[in-house]
């Protein structure tokens, strides 16, 4: 059983199910009860391996629901490229079938960056926002930009190779999926501006902004969302990378509960 905290740690039963949203089908699970929290999870990874430290303890007194974003996990792909935008109004349309009113949502790198998007353009289906890992724009000059926009389907897949196994494991779109899988992913870290500073300011829900302090991102970039936030707090966690939610599961869960437990008036900048 993977819980951070064995004092929280609790069988949970999953009730999963493919849901058609916009054209795509989302694989779902959904643990626990109360007060949902979606999960957004990192690029070219699931639910499952995005979050295996944190389901089980924030299901011991919340509703956990777990997204697989097309074409990832569990979910099968779609001939569409993968765009942030996107995956943030699938997710909407997943929050309104699933007929939760208003979610915390907690979301880890390109999953930070669906998590903003959400509650930039769809403010009525969020209350609180937890982001690890976001980003404002691809930060590669030009000419690296071409470079990687250049690489074949199979140069990419074996860039990529690591997460394969990850991803052989469940996807239902079987091995001969794998190079276009990895050339969609890659195709969208390439993405020129994830973020306007205009974006993030529309957001009125409280966000907590975290990052490692050796994280994938700039500093400079995690201090860019945070600033330009109406409702922002920030944690940059000592002696971490970018994977904050598996190195520092203990801290990460604690200060995300705490977050989202604060009375109203406790919330943001003063």
């Amino acid at each position: 059983m993977a819980c951070a905290a064995a004092l929280f740690c609790v069988n949970v039963a999953a009730q999963a199910t493919l849901l058609d949203v916009h054209g795509a089908r989302l694989y779902t699970q959904t643990f626990g009860g109360g007060a949902p929290i979606v999960f957004l999870h990192g690029g070219a990874h699931h639910f499952d391996t995005s979050f295996a430290q944190q389901r089980d303890f924030f299901a011991a007194f919340r509703r956990v629901i777990g997204v697989d974003q097309r074409g990832h996990g569990h979910s099968p792909d779609t001939n569409a490229p993968f765009s942030y935008r996107a995956m943030a109004d699938d997710t909407a349309g997943l929050i309104r079938q699933l007929a939760t009113g208003p979610v915390d949502i907690v979301g880890h790198s390109d999953g930070g960056n669906v998590a903003l998007l959400l509650a930039r353009h769809h403010p009525q289906l969020v209350r609180r926002v937890v982001v690890s890992g976001a980003n404002m724009r691809a930060g590669f000059p030009t000419a690296e930009l071409k470079r990687r926009a250049a690489l074949t389907p199979e140069q990419i897949g074996e860039r990529l190779a690591s997460l394969r196994a990850d991803y052989l494991s469940v996807s239902p779109d079987g091995a001969e999926h794998w190079p276009t899988f990895a050339a969609k992913s890659w195709q969208l870290w390439l993405t020129p501006v994830v973020l306007e500073p205009a974006d993030l300011a529309a957001i009125k829900a409280p966000v907590l902004v975290i990052a490692g302090d050796h994280d994938l991102m700039p500093l400079e970039e995690t201090l860019e969302i945070y600033r330009n936030l109406a409702r922002g707090q920030l944690m940059i966690l000592p002696g971490t990378g970018h994977g904050t939610f598996e190195e520092r599961p203990d801290l990460m869960n604690t200060v995300i509960r705490t977050f989202l437990e604060q009375p109203e008036s406790e919330k943001g900048k003063p």
